[in-house]
């Protein structure tokens, strides 16, 4: 008797149906699985005969064939165990009717069903572009949740989906749905490390952070050491809008695929911080499964680069095309797998090889001088190439913190006049609403063709820029991006026209760091 099952195979996001064919016939004792499986695949025999024997089932004792079809098509994972299981079974007269809906788990050896990579995708899949129902392991049912129409049922164990197929008792579906919380409910649970009112002093960082945030630019924070650059950085998460539902369901499947049980949702947005000596297909993604980056993994949040030039020159040269398209494309011998990598790139870096290029002489007590030579400089210097600066709209650079500012401090009064995450969330959210509302993407997003039709400069605005451009030897490139941060300013400011002093303070982030 042969049996057909219904399953997914995954790659990268995509998912295509893979019927089970199972053929239990005369013959010494022996199984075989065929269409071009990997190892893990391979290996299911084994577990499949434990775990159906744990069960309380037999397994035939003659030859069973299993082919994955189609055949031309490689599968990976421990996804099938579960369908190759209920083949069997249906093919040996175990079950006596054949599921129609889709199957995936994989299988320990006692019987029960463990969580598999994936999940998500998988079950969006299986619902949404296929219209079929899914068994998929009961530890997955979190993230799963996110999925708004169709029919999920959880399995527990092999014994416990034999018994439903066969009517004999009944398993519960997935029915409540999740739900995002509110604002101040799904962020009250996230240990934000640092916040921004408790950042003594950097008004003018703090203000470039804000623009960055509202219109989601990438920002470049340059200074010497210790004066808060990482702070700066790690503080962004906390005045980032919250997460719309689409922004959630688009992160947790990301996660979903590198995570080696199930997924939690992600619900407040990712700050992903790689070394500076990762690789670079750990941050652009691939290897043998090809599996997403860190630039992906930070899809819908942050991707902070510290000690930026230190991070190695393919590294960084890979980063350009996925920062100016949002998606990344990985081609490998294996296949090709497309991932979205929308995401802020922040970057912090010193001056110089020491980092006091330009820092006073003193500064509490120390000597700060510089004692790099212009050709070290230089060599620092050129580690990042101009089209992957071009990348970043603002550029600012982190000076030391007064001495009056430590002073209020110290009397505790900096805490009047410095803004909390809070207060600072409130206005990116205005802001980012605008945007929504008068182009459904957020600034950074806009094409230079839509830029150009979309934002009106007044005669005084114009001819400030065309000044620039000229005095300061311009690109297009960043005449454009001058004009999408002047209109963040804007947005900010909740202004319907860009202003002459919008122009100017984008000028003042768009050029190269300014000394202070």
């Amino acid at each position: 008797m042969i049996a057909k099952i219904h399953s997914l195979n995954l790659q990268g996001l995509e998912c295509t149906p893979i019927e089970i064919e199972v053929d239990v016939s005369p013959g010494l004792p022996t199984c075989i699985i065929v269409g071009l499986p990997d190892a893990a695949v391979f290996e299911a025999r084994d577990r499949v005969r434990s775990a159906i024997k744990n069960s309380g089932f037999s397994f035939p004792k003659t030859r069973v064939t299993v082919n994955l079809a189609p055949a031309h098509t490689r599968k990976v994972g421990s996804l099938f165990d579960l369908p190759i299981a209920i083949g069997i079974l249906v093919a040996s007269g175990v079950i006596q009717s054949v599921p129609e809906e889709f199957i995936v788990g994989e299988l320990a050896l006692d019987g029960r069903v463990r969580p598999v990579c994936g999940a998500l995708p998988i079950a969006y899949a299986a619902t949404q572009l296929f219209r079929k129902s899914i068994y998929l392991p009961h530890e997955n049912s979190k993230e799963v949740s996110l999925i708004s129409t169709g029919t999920i049922i959880p399995v527990q164990n092999l014994q416990e989906l034999v018994s439903y197929i066969n009517k004999h008792v009944p398993l519960p579906t997935i029915h409540v749905r999740y739900t995002k919380q509110k604002k101040h409910t799904s962020r009250k649970h996230v240990n934000f490390t640092h916040d921004m009112g408790e950042i003594i002093g950097q008004h003018v960082a703090k203000r470039a952070l804000e623009i960055a945030a509202a219109g989601e630019h990438n920002i470049l924070l340059m200074g010497p050491p210790g004066v808060g650059k990482s702070m700066l950085a790690r503080a962004l998460p906390t005045i980032l809008p919250s997460m719309t539902q689409q922004e959630i369901v688009e992160a947790t499947m990301l996660y979903s695929l590198v995570s080696r049980k199930s997924a939690d949702v992600i619900d407040v947005r990712p700050f992903r911080s790689p070394h500076h000596t990762a690789s670079a297909v750990a941050v652009i993604g691939g290897g043998t499964r090809l599996q997403p980056g860190e630039i992906s993994l930070a899809h819908r949040g942050v991707l902070f680069f510290d000690e930026l030039p230190e991070f190695h020159r393919d590294v960084l040269e890979a980063l350009r095309q996925p920062l100016e398209e949002g998606m990344i494309t990985i081609s490998r011998a294996q296949g090709t797998v497309v991932y979205p990598a929308h995401c802020m790139f922040v970057a912090a870096l010193n001056p110089c090889p020491c980092g006091f290029m330009g820092s006073p002489e003193e500064q509490d007590g120390h000597h700060t001088q510089c004692s790099c030579s212009p050709l070290q400089i230089e060599r620092y210097t050129k580690k990042i190439s101009g089209p992957l600066m071009d990348r970043i709209d603002i550029k600012i650079r982190v000076p030391y913190i007064s001495q009056s500012d430590l002073q209020k401090q110290q009397t505790q009064a900096i805490c009047a006049t410095s803004e909390f995450s809070s207060v600072i969330q409130q206005r990116v959210e205005a802001a980012r609403s605008i945007q929504r509302t008068r182009q459904n993407k957020t600034n950074a997003e806009l094409s230079s063709k839509e830029v150009r039709h979309s934002i009106q400069l007044q005669p005084a605005s114009e001819q400030l820029l065309h000044t620039a451009m000229q005095q300061c030897g311009l690109s297009m490139r960043t005449y454009i991006k001058t004009l999408k941060v002047a209109r963040t300013i804007a947005d900010i400011e909740d202004s319907k026209h860009v202003e002459e002093q919008h122009i100017a303070e984008a000028l003042r982030y768009t050029v190269l760091p300014h000394q202070d």
